[in-house]
């Protein structure tokens, strides 16, 4: 037993996975409320579930009251817990050493490496809300921090393209970023021009955008976008006219060209400040119509 989970353990360690070897059909349900039943537990651990009732048992002062319930109602371990399982299951043997495995409990050993991995290997990427998670380094998405606004996004796929160009500038060695730094821009550019559109347009292809925003200026503000403006969206459709380039390095068809970073990333400063200026002119004469 004993070199059955050292083998448990090392593989986590070396792939991330308890069995490398092993392959399983992915859950149909992910685990947000990170509550485990004893069949869960058993597939993470790689041990028989019965064992893991004998191991709740025998040390239910660590882990949650529910891992112990009462008769009749449903065993949830936490993830905590599956550490917990993971450290003594490492001693477990036919007659184990209970004063042992609680001196390494005590220590709380369970919850540093390797033990932890096992941790790493229960919890979804996406989680519910906790005031634990408030503690750490986490974002939110969904419910209320629903993203739903275009302009907002464009600024977003915008930030996330300067910050890889920063670190371009910083290094020109970093080449291996060009691709989801340029496409981040690619994509800002368009969500830029959707936000300006009324009626959702379901399609990739910038230069037909380009041409409804065009006459938007024209038509409804009275002028005529600048020339810079335009450059940028079309050698951006020129590269890449279906949003597939550099999302999926697809061959570009053209001979070696340059990109000046510090030109692209100020042009995309100067584009996400006038598509906020033409939004809020749009805003203003809608206002005034009603």
């Amino acid at each position: 037993i004993h070199g059955q989970i050292f083998a448990l353990l090392k593989s986590v360690v070396n792939s991330h996975s308890l069995v490398a070897s092993k392959k399983r059909k992915p859950d149909k349900m992910v685990n947000y409320e990170l509550k485990y039943g004893v069949a869960e537990v058993a597939k993470i651990l790689e041990i028989e579930k019965q064992v893991i009732k004998n191991m709740a048992y025998h040390f239910k002062e660590y882990l949650n009251p529910n891992a112990n319930p009462e008769t009749g109602k449903i065993r949830e371990f936490t993830v905590e817990d599956i550490c917990t399982l993971g450290y003594v299951y490492m001693y477990w043997e036919e007659e184990p050493d209970f004063d042992n495995i609680r001196y390494g409990l005590n220590a709380n050993e369970q919850f540093e490496y390797p033990y932890s991995e096992l941790a790493t290997k229960a919890k979804p990427i996406f989680r519910e809300f906790s005031d634990e998670l408030m503690e750490t380094n986490v974002w939110m998405t969904g419910g209320m921090a629903e993203c739903s606004d275009k302009l907002t996004l464009a600024k977003s796929y915008k930030k996330a393209g300067d910050s890889l160009i920063e670190i371009g500038i910083d290094d020109e060695t970093e080449r291996d970023i060009i691709y989801p730094a340029i496409y981040n821009y690619r994509h800002a550019i368009e969500l830029y021009l959707k936000s300006l559109i009324k009626k959702e347009k379901q399609t990739h292809d910038l230069k037909k955008l380009y041409e409804f925003v065009k006459e938007i200026l024209t038509k409804k503000i009275g002028v005529e976008p600048p020339k810079w403006f335009e450059n940028l969206i079309l050698a951006f459709d020129d590269f890449d006219p279906s949003g597939t380039t550099f999302r999926y390095a697809i061959p570009i068809g053209k001979d070696e060209m340059f990109i000046d970073l510090v030109h692209i990333k100020k042009l995309m400063n100067w584009l996400d400040e006038s598509i906020e200026r033409i939004g809020n002119r749009i805003t203003e004469l809608n206002r005034n119509e009603e």
